[in-house]
């Protein structure tokens, strides 16, 4: 019995060496580097979540209290903007991409904010300053009726006439930039599975609470489309970064303005990677991250004045897609504690 049990052991020692010898490190690996990122997240989390405890108010009007625009705040959040639209610019035109900015808000005419008032001219020269083509929507956005163009009074979002003006007035980057091809290329083994941040192949019905219920869906790369990007790719492709103004809450897929200009341009791929709420770190980061992966030919960015002051820290903690912490500069910290906590 001794004998038969020592043999038993010899085998199950020879069967557990050779199901080790079969491991394959590269999964191993994987899920130790799963398991770091998944700490770093927690971490992350606790740290964002106390920060917001701490430092609770996003920034207001006040932040243009007394020198307006010139004020020690504003002018550094003017130049992290800088900065970023700087970089992202670089890193789309070193693959071979037109970088195109569009500026596009809602907030004109009378229903101009201070934020935009101050921003929208920071970014046009801004633009001008570094050779980007640069386009301003918001004469042409003044001289509609918002109750047309807009769901006001019950949101400032896109109505379906509105996100066909919208489609008009970009029809003319679209053309301009029609034959563009980039030389860039990425083997399937390093595209991830997603360009944008929705949830891949989702389809569902949200109101955002306003009870103006509208069907969002998404394709197998996490885009607000309604079929997949197919690689190798055969057609040239524009890549739509944004805010809500592209992304166009309360309009189902069918009626928004990436939609009509894909119907308009059968023989392009029109990319919609917009979010709810984002500004240029959330462009720069997703970027980087997965959408260069979608190899546009062209990227047509939206932006506004309010992409400025969300780069407060306060803003980018409640906001950021990146989910890590922002701490305050001293000029912020000074601020804050001046503005909120007298």
């Amino acid at each position: 019995m001794k004998k038969l049990l020592l043999l038993s052991l010899s085998a199950f020692a020879i069967w557990a060496t050779g199901c080790k010898d079969e491991v394959d490190p590269k999964a191993v690996a994987k899920a130790a580097e799963t398991k770091q990122l998944l700490a770093a997240s927690k971490k992350d989390a606790i740290e964002v979540e106390k920060l917001n405890h701490d430092y609770k108010e996003m920034p207001d009007n006040r932040l243009f209290d007394n020198d307006g625009a010139n004020g020690p705040v504003y002018r550094e959040l003017q130049q992290r903007y800088k900065d970023q639209l700087g970089k992202l610019k670089k890193e789309v035109e070193e693959r071979g991409s037109k970088f195109v900015v569009v500026l596009i808000t809602p907030e004109v005419g009378r229903e101009i904010s201070n934020f935009s008032r101050y921003g929208n001219p920071f970014i046009r020269t801004t633009c001008q300053s570094m050779g980007i083509e640069f386009y301003d929507l918001s004469s042409a956005i003044a001289a509609q009726d918002p109750k047309v163009i807009t769901q006001v009074p019950r949101d400032g979002h896109w109505s379906k006439k509105g996100a066909i003006f919208l489609a008009d007035q970009l029809e003319p980057i679209i053309k301009k930039h029609l034959g563009h091809k980039t030389p860039d290329k990425f083997k399937d083994t390093e595209r991830p599975e997603t360009f944008g941040d929705l949830a891949p192949s989702t389809e569902e019905i949200l109101d955002g609470g306003k009870d103006l219920p509208y069907k969002l869906k998404s394709n197998a790369q996490g885009l607000r489309m309604d079929h997949d990007v197919k690689f190798p790719k055969s057609k040239q492709h524009y890549l739509f970064l944004g805010g809500s103004q592209i992304y166009s809450p309360f309009l189902d897929n069918e009626f928004i303005a990436t939609t009509i200009l894909q119907s308009r341009y059968p023989d392009v791929e029109i990319m919609n990677a917009a979010m709810y709420a984002g500004c240029t770190d959330d462009f720069v980061s997703m970027w980087e991250e997965k959408a260069k992966y979608s190899e546009p030919d062209v990227v047509i960015l939206q932006t506004n004045g309010t992409d400025i002051t969300d780069l407060f820290f306060t803003n980018r903690n409640h906001l950021a897609r990146s989910k890590k912490p922002y701490y305050p500069s001293p000029v912020e910290e000074k601020y804050f504690m001046e503005s909120y906590r007298k």
